[in-house]
Formats: structure tokens, C-alpha cells, sequence
């Protein structure tokens, strides 16, 4: 073969080399390109995927709050309880005056959130000054806690005449007298009468004349009007 044909096969072949190597990077670099946008598209697939079920979760979180299901649940059993005079009864609705002409009932007694301690009392009661007596070394452990106030129960007496009766005993409760037919809807009979209901104007303490004394009340107090 001769030079010039030996020099042109040679510049074929060198050529037929660059086209193929051409040809294998440009399929790799595709190939590449290809690999890098379709992992691409899985990581936003991805990232759509749990920012949605984030959104879900939240929305269920939100939706089914266990402090709302309580609440209701709590306000549905409440109303369930019937309402009557004696322990485990709703307490019945009633209307007090206190001695600075404010008008209370009990819905607004309950709303204040604490247990609420009722004692019937007229000041010409023997035992009403001695049970009193008791209580008033019993309850200001509990001022915070407990509402305690002195109804006048018989209806002769002025408040004027209670709240001396307050003042010469040092009572440190407040006193009222009822209005309506709350003495009546309450079942209260005599002197010396106590009712005390809970947070939830359910009662759970009742008793008559000269019945009760100081570890009773301190229980009650100290079960925050719970019971016993």
C-alpha cells in the first residue's frame, strides 16, 4: 500500500474514533440529564407527599381536640343529673339577696366555680350560734376556696338584724337573705338547714337541725365539696 492511501486510512479511522466518542458522551451526558430530572421530580413528589399529610394531621388534631370532647361530655352528664333537694340532685334554681343589695342566684354561684356552702340560720337559733360558732373556726382555712354564706331563714327577720348578728360574732361569711320561693323550692323546714353543692351545682351535702359538726364540714371543705 502506498503512503498516500496508508495516510488516508489513517485519517479515517482517526475520525470514525472522534464521531464514536462523540456519540457514547453525548448518550451519557442525556442519560445523566434524564437520571437528574427524574430524581428531581420523585424529591418534589416527596416533599407534596408530607407537607399534605402534615395538613391532614393537623386538620384532625383540630378537629377532634380531647379537651372539647371532655367538655362536652362533662356538660351532657350534668344535665343528665335530675334536679331536686337532696344529695346527688341538681341543685334547684334559686334567687339570694347579700347584704350589700347584690342579687345572686345560683347559676351565677356556679359560674364562679367553686363548691358553695349554705347554712340556714336565724339569729334568736341557739343552735344556729353554736353550730356557727364551729364553722367559723373550720372555714377561713378555705376562704379561697369555698363560697360559705348565712341565709336568713326566718322571714320576720330584717337584714339590718342579720348583719348584727354578724358583726357581734365576728362571722367572716357573707350574709343574705332568700327572695321568691326559694326556701320553699329548697325544702328548708327549719333553722340550722345546711346545703352545699359542688363546682357543678350538684349537691352533696345536706343536713337538718343539730345535725353536722366541725369534722364533717372540714371534710367537705377539704374535698372541695366533693362529698365524702
Amino acid at each position: 500500500m502506498s503512503f498516500k492511501k496508508l495516510y488516508g486510512c489513517i485519517n479515517f479511522s482517526i475520525v470514525v474514533l472522534i464521531l464514536l466518542a462523540m456519540s457514547v458522551f453525548s448518550c451519557t451526558s442525556e442519560n445523566e440529564i434524564e437520571d437528574i430530572t427524574t430524581a428531581s421530580k420523585i424529591v418534589d413528589e416527596e416533599i407534596v407527599a408530607e407537607q399534605t399529610i402534615n395538613e391532614i394531621e393537623t386538620a384532625d388534631y383540630v378537629s377532634e381536640s380531647p379537651s372539647d370532647l371532655e367538655t362536652d361530655q362533662a356538660a351532657g352528664l350534668i344535665d343528665s343529673i335530675l334536679v331536686g333537694t337532696q344529695v346527688g340532685n341538681r341543685i334547684p334554681e334559686f334567687k339570694i339577696i347579700y347584704e350589700d343589695g347584690t342579687e345572686v342566684t345560683s347559676t351565677s354561684l356556679i359560674e364562679n366555680g367553686k363548691p358553695v356552702f349554705m347554712y340556714f340560720a336565724a339569729s334568736w337559733c341557739p343552735g344556729c350560734t353554736r353550730e356557727l360558732a364551729e364553722l367559723k373556726e373550720v372555714y377561713p382555712e378555705f376562704t379561697d376556696d369555698i363560697v360559705f354564706i348565712s341565709v336568713g331563714v326566718d322571714p320576720t327577720e330584717t337584714m339590718s338584724e342579720l348583719v348584727k348578728y354578724k358583726e357581734r360574732h365576728s362571722h367572716p361569711w357573707t350574709v343574705a337573705k332568700p327572695l321568691g320561693q326559694m326556701i320553699a323550692d329548697l325544702k328548708v323546714t327549719s333553722q340550722s338547714t345546711k346545703i352545699a353543692f359542688n363546682s357543678a351545682g350538684v349537691i352533696t351535702y345536706r343536713d337538718g337541725y343539730g345535725k353536722g359538726n366541725r369534722e364533717v364540714w372540714a371534710k367537705w371543705m377539704e374535698n372541695e365539696g366533693e362529698g365524702f
